[in-house]
């Protein structure tokens, strides 16, 4: 799985301190997903806090647009 991070989401990655094995377990494992506009977010329960990514999927890779905790 490839992953590319706009600026923006690797600001609040580090931020907020999420893990990119958390972000690919995520996008991988949803327990929800919804596109709008090409964007894709899906969101799943992880260490008991639900993990929401945003993302576009672009020529065969993950451009993460955002992630955040509920």
């Amino acid at each position: 799985m490839k992953l590319k991070f706009t600026n923006h989401a690797q600001y609040r990655i580090e931020e907020r301190g999420i893990s990119i094995e958390d972000i690919k377990f995520v996008i991988n494992n949803p327990d929800f997903s919804e596109i709008n506009n090409g964007k894709i977010k899906c969101r799943s329960l992880i260490d008991g806090e639900t993990l929401v990514a945003v993302y576009l999927k672009s020529r065969g890779e993950f451009v993460i647009l955002t992630a955040y905790y509920l």
